[in-house]
């Protein structure tokens, strides 16, 4: 298991002013994590891959194409490949903070469009572990969600047939990969290879929420321990 906090992830190249911290990156998945001051901005550009951004803390307005976005916390915003795209906080007193999850070129995928959602406007998706899990991201080269849980609450340990990537939006939980156990906290990425046995314990007295990105989308079934 290997686990990276914020603090500790290293600066994205030529974004130092944007305090950007890479969690992960390859040639089909990567995961930054941004910052954009009050007033601060980020010049339109496009890029040869599709990008999830979810909206951890702030209000901003999202620039793709010709149109503007006002998003909030717990947004999502999915620009295909080739979007221009570009990024300004009007707040005068509050951070934009934004985790970008990065996917390779899908050429059947490029266009104009861009898709925006509301956390608390999905519908919980039905699960073995009886927690609530929402749906943030789907296509073939990946599968999101977040999953919420109370005090006390856990996951039935599984073993799912690809990588997976957790970051801890709120809260701190106990995380097992394989043999391993670490308790972990907000702003934590943990890696968990496929075919390896996982799961998650909320033993605190505070709420626990975690994004999960399998990579690439799983084409058979996890397995239940």
């Amino acid at each position: 298991m290997r686990t990276l906090k914020l603090i500790d992830a290293p600066v994205f190249p030529g974004a130092e002013s944007l305090n950007a911290r890479s969690f992960y990156d390859s040639d089909s998945f990567g995961m930054v994590h941004f910052t954009i001051h009050p007033g601060g901005f980020i010049p339109q550009h496009n890029m040869p891959f599709e990008v999830c951004f979810f909206i951890l803390h702030g209000t901003g307005i999202l620039g793709v194409n010709d149109n503007s976005h006002q998003l909030t916390t717990d947004s999502i915003a999915v620009c295909l490949p080739e979007s221009r795209r570009n990024w300004r906080n009007l707040a005068s007193d509050e951070d934009l903070m934004i985790l970008a999850l990065k996917f390779k070129k899908n050429e059947e995928r490029i266009g104009l469009n861009v898709q925006i959602t509301k956390m608390s406007e999905q519908s919980p998706a039905k699960n073995p572990h009886k927690v609530d899990v929402r749906r943030v991201y789907e296509s073939e080269y990946a599968l999101s969600s977040v999953i919420t849980m109370q005090p006390g609450e856990k996951l039935i340990r599984h073993i799912t047939p690809v990588d997976v990537f957790f970051y801890v939006l709120e809260g701190t939980g106990i995380v097992e990969v394989g043999k391993e156990k670490e308790t972990v906290s907000a702003d934590t990425v943990i890696e968990s290879p496929k075919d390896i046995p996982h799961c998650w314990y909320n033993e605190s007295e505070s709420v626990l929420r975690v994004l999960v990105v399998k990579v690439p989308k799983p084409t058979s079934n996890t397995q239940l321990l």
